[in-house]
Protein backbone atom coordinates (compact mmCIF):
# COMPACT_ATOMS: atom_id res chain seq x y z
CA UNK A 1 0.00 0.00 0.00
CA UNK A 2 0.89 3.40 -0.91
CA UNK A 3 3.04 5.31 2.06
CA UNK A 4 0.45 8.09 3.64
CA UNK A 5 2.79 10.62 2.63
CA UNK A 6 2.05 9.93 -1.01
CA UNK A 7 -1.94 10.47 -0.55
CA UNK A 8 -3.18 13.64 -1.28
CA UNK A 9 -5.85 15.23 1.21
CA UNK A 10 -8.98 12.85 -0.84
CA UNK A 11 -6.87 9.79 -0.02
CA UNK A 12 -5.58 9.10 -3.42
CA UNK A 13 -2.66 8.64 -5.19
CA UNK A 14 -1.19 10.60 -7.78
CA UNK A 15 -1.91 8.19 -10.33
CA UNK A 16 -5.74 6.65 -9.05
CA UNK A 17 -6.38 10.76 -9.35
CA UNK A 18 -5.47 10.84 -12.98
CA UNK A 19 -6.91 7.30 -13.63
CA UNK A 20 -10.29 8.48 -11.75
CA UNK A 21 -9.45 11.89 -14.01
CA UNK A 22 -9.90 9.63 -16.98
CA UNK A 23 -12.54 8.24 -16.52
CA UNK A 24 -14.38 10.82 -15.45
CA UNK A 25 -13.66 12.70 -18.67
CA UNK A 26 -14.73 9.80 -20.97
CA UNK A 27 -17.80 9.97 -18.89
CA UNK A 28 -18.76 13.56 -19.10
CA UNK A 29 -17.47 13.68 -23.02
CA UNK A 30 -20.31 11.20 -23.52
CA UNK A 31 -22.97 13.00 -21.47
CA UNK A 32 -21.98 16.37 -23.83
CA UNK A 33 -22.20 13.91 -26.84
CA UNK A 34 -25.84 12.84 -26.01
CA UNK A 35 -26.91 16.21 -25.31
CA UNK A 36 -25.92 17.86 -28.36
CA UNK A 37 -27.65 15.26 -29.90
CA UNK A 38 -30.87 15.22 -28.33
CA UNK A 39 -30.48 19.06 -28.94
CA UNK A 40 -30.12 18.74 -32.53
CA UNK A 41 -33.00 16.40 -32.61
CA UNK A 42 -35.26 18.88 -30.94
CA UNK A 43 -33.80 21.98 -33.05
CA UNK A 44 -34.26 20.17 -36.33
CA UNK A 45 -38.31 18.99 -35.54
CA UNK A 46 -38.87 22.30 -34.00
CA UNK A 47 -36.54 25.36 -34.49
CA UNK A 48 -36.11 28.12 -31.68
CA UNK A 49 -34.68 30.31 -33.73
Amino acid sequence: MADSTDLSFTGLTDEQAQELHAVYMQGFSLFVGVALVAHLAVFIWRPWL
